[in-house]
């Protein structure tokens, strides 16, 4: 079975030590050839809350397929505690999105915020 290669984005602007720390130890346990960039400290883009996030970007490889690993990181963002309610009063305790699978991009525009692009210069992609 081919294993694929995969971005990820992490964030959350809630309990962040806590929260971001929980997240990497779910996200290692799951995926055990995870590599975790450096944590950065940013502001909120288009959200009614002021609070800063912590963010972070990871990659991996994996042989799951787009759908397991999507409810893999579902499953880890409700363990760390997000309710769909939060989302709503800008309250976001755990983010975790798949930004690319293999060769195909899945969030184009996620692409373009700050700590992605130095995520990536991070990793040397």
């Amino acid at each position: 079975m081919k294993q694929h290669f995969c971005l990820i984005s992490i964030g959350t602007n809630t309990n962040r030590v806590k929260n971001i720390k929980l997240a990497q130890e779910l996200l290692s346990f799951n995926f055990p050839q995870i590599h975790l960039g450096k944590e950065m400290d940013t502001e909120p883009i288009g959200i009614n809350n002021p609070a800063h996030f912590t963010n972070q970007l990871a990659m991996m490889q994996t042989k799951l397929s787009i759908e397991e690993i999507r409810q893999v990181l579902k499953n880890i963002e409700i363990q760390v505690g997000r309710i769909p309610e939060d989302k709503e009063k800008g309250i976001i305790k755990m983010d975790i999105d798949l930004l690319m699978y293999d060769s195909a991009i899945l969030k184009v525009s996620d692409l373009k915020k700050e700590f992605i692009i130095a995520g990536l210069k991070e990793f040397g992609l």
